[in-house]
């Protein structure tokens, strides 16, 4: 099996405080590091800041491999063990969330807290596509295909910029990757994306979770099941699902207080 080198940008604390922990930063599926641009300069102000771009996006390479979860969370373990950071805030964009939680459960001594935007995972089983649908994604209908599916995850107030900035990023990732990591994570039975697989995988964080959600019943899910008494859930119906871009000012607002007051 072949383990790509990951690209990462690695930014020391600008005024370091005793207490706060360093940050890894995992973006989703056809995302890169990119995506944290707003969330660095607050992040980097007090702690060390690791922003990882996963195998196949942005500056890591794109190997002939399956691109399953496992295989991803098993980057990012290797390339924390090489960093040795110590326990670390293992922050997590759509898919980067479930990333991040299979790292934690993988890894607890390694994991200290998670910060999680618009989780991908618990979702509804009945929702789950058609292996004709994930087969077209693998066509040359793909990227139109990629295009609406991304469209779909807008919010009714997403400005035309961002919407544009999405599909651009997402561009830029290779179509073999683009339809086999999805393909690996829809197609998981026992997987973080749908219920109830999902499930087994929450039940076993032992860490405290900020959980930002834009899905009802996905919050839900995670208030019922989370496990440590400083988790918090909150959920912002009308946002689309790059949160973190819509509303940078939830960092200062909601993030940073957490992680203040987290144990």
């Amino acid at each position: 099996m072949s383990y790509p080198h990951l690209a990462y940008t690695d930014h020391p604390a600008e005024h370091p405080s005793g207490g706060a922990l360093p940050a890894v930063l995992l973006h989703g599926w056809l995302g890169s590091s990119r995506t944290w641009d707003l969330q660095l300069p607050a992040l980097r102000r007090h702690r060390r800041t690791i922003a990882v771009d996963l195998r196949g996006h942005g500056r890591s390479p794109a190997p002939d491999s399956t691109y399953s979860l496992d295989e991803l969370a098993g980057d990012v373990e290797r390339l924390l063990a090489e960093l040795d950071p110590g326990p670390v805030i293992l922050v997590g964009h759509s898919y980067g969330a479930s990333l991040a939680t299979v790292v934690a459960v993988h890894q607890p001594a390694a994991v200290h807290a998670l910060v999680l935007i618009s989780p991908d995972y618990a979702g509804d089983p009945g929702a789950r596509p058609s292996r004709e649908w994930l087969e077209r994604l693998a066509s040359p209908a793909g990227e139109a295909l990629t295009r609406t599916t991304l469209a779909g995850l807008e919010g009714p107030h997403t400005p035309p910029e961002l919407r544009e900035r999405h599909w651009r990023e997402a561009a830029r990732v290779p179509g073999f990757v683009r339809a086999r990591m999805l393909r690996a994570h829809m197609e998981a039975t026992d997987g973080m994306r749908f219920r109830p697989g999902s499930d087994a995988w929450l039940t076993r964080r032992r860490q405290p979770v900020l959980a930002l959600h834009r899905d009802r019943a996905r919050a839900e899910v995670e208030e019922q099941l989370r496990q440590h008494r400083a988790s918090r859930v909150i959920c912002l119906p009308e946002a689309g699902h790059w949160l973190h871009h819509e509303r940078p000012d939830l960092w200062k607002q909601v993030v940073q207080p957490w992680l203040v007051r987290s144990p």
